[in-house]
C-alpha cells in the first residue's frame, strides 16, 4: 500500500521526481571520485620513490665518449698570518731598557727662579751684574748690639727712600728702601737693585730685589738690618709700602744660598710676583749670599 502511494506520488509530483534524479546523479559523482582516488593512491610512493632514486644516483651522459664534468674541489682561504718584525741578528741579546725619568735635585729646583725675559724686556733686563754687599771691612758685633735686634727697630724714611720694608717676625718696621746699590745708599739702609721689578711694575711677572747689610757700620740705617734673616720661615709676612702709603703684601716662600755670581736670582720668574730679599752668609767669612723668597698675596 506505501509503495502505491510512493509510485502515485511520484508520478503525481514534478518536484519530487526532480529531488529523486539529483540525489541519483549526487551518488553516482560521489562513486566516481571514490574510485578516482582509489586508482590513484597507489601511485604517490612509486613516483616518490623514483625522485629519490634520482637525486641519488649519479648523472650519466647520454654520450659514452666524453667523460661527465666533475667540479673541482676548492681548498679553504687561509687565515691572515700578522707580519712580525725580523728578529735581530744575534737573539741573546736584549734590548737596552729605556732610563727612568730622575727626579729633580733641589739644586734644579732652584733653576725654576733663573732668569727669565719676556718678549717685551729692555736691554737693562739682559745685562748681568754680581750680586751687591761686602762685609768683609765691617766689624763684628757686641753682644749688646745683637741683644738690640731682637726687639722691635722703628725706622724714618730719608728723602731719597722710595718706599719701606717692614718684617715684623725679625723686628724690622718702615726701613727704607733706596733705589741705588751705591755704597752710600746701603749705609742708609735696604737697597732696590736697578733695573729689577718694582711692586708697582705693570708687568704680568716681577722680582723686586732688595739687598741688606748682614753687619754694617754701627750708627748707620744700615747696622744689622738684615742679621735675623735666616730666621725667616715659610709662610711669614713681609710687607713693602711706597710713598703714597700703599701696601704690597708677601709671604714667604724658602730660602737658599747662592755664590756671588749667581745673578739669575734677581730676573724675574714666569708667571710669578715675587719679593727677593738678599744679605751675606755665612759669618764672619761672608763669601755666599743669603736669598729669601716671597711670592705676592
Amino acid at each position: 500500500m506505501r509503495l502505491r502511494d510512493l509510485t502515485y506520488r511520484f508520478e503525481r509530483d514534478p518536484l519530487l521526481r526532480v529531488g529523486v534524479v539529483a540525489m541519483i546523479l549526487a551518488l553516482g559523482f560521489a562513486t566516481v571520485v571514490a574510485v578516482a582516488a582509489s586508482l590513484e593512491g597507489p601511485m604517490e610512493p612509486a613516483a616518490a620513490k623514483q625522485e629519490v632514486k634520482s637525486a641519488t644516483e649519479p648523472l650519466v651522459r647520454s654520450d659514452p665518449s666524453v667523460d661527465p664534468w666533475v667540479e673541482k674541489d676548492i681548498p679553504p682561504p687561509r687565515p691572515e698570518v700578522t707580519s712580525r718584525p725580523p728578529s735581530p741578528s744575534n737573539p741573546d741579546k736584549r734590548p737596552a731598557p729605556q732610563p727612568e725619568p730622575r727626579t729633580r735635585s733641589s739644586a734644579s729646583q732652584a733653576e725654576d727662579f733663573r732668569t727669565w725675559q719676556s718678549s717685551s724686556g729692555n736691554a737693562k733686563d739682559q745685562s748681568r751684574q754680581a750680586l751687591p754687599l761686602d762685609e768683609t771691612d765691617y766689624p763684628l758685633p757686641t753682644n749688646d748690639q745683637l741683644q738690640a735686634t731682637n726687639q722691635p727697630r722703628h725706622y724714618h724714611l730719608p728723602p731719597g727712600a722710595i718706599m719701606s720694608l717692614s718684617v715684623r717676625s725679625i723686628g724690622l718696621d718702615n726701613v727704607p728702601v733706596l733705589n741705588s746699590n751705591t755704597r752710600r745708599a746701603l749705609d742708609m739702609g735696604v737697597v732696590h737693585l736697578p733695573d729689577t721689578s718694582f711692586p708697582w711694575s705693570e708687568t704680568p711677572e716681577r722680582n723686586v730685589y732688595l739687598a741688606g747689610h748682614r753687619l754694617g757700620w754701627p750708627g748707620t740705617g744700615s747696622h744689622l738690618v738684615f742679621y735675623r734673616l735666616n730666621e725667616l720661615d715659610g709662610g711669614e709676612r713681609i710687607t713693602l709700602r711706597d710713598r703714597q702709603g700703599t701696601r704690597y703684601h708677601y709671604r714667604v716662600l724658602e730660602s737658599f744660598i747662592v755664590g756671588p755670581e749667581d745673578d739669575w736670582v734677581t730676573g724675574r720668574v714666569r708667571g710669578r710676583d715675587l719679593l727677593t730679599l738678599q744679605t751675606c752668609t755665612p759669618i764672619p767669612t761672608f763669601e755666599k749670599r743669603l736669598i729669601v723668597r716671597a711670592e705676592r698675596i
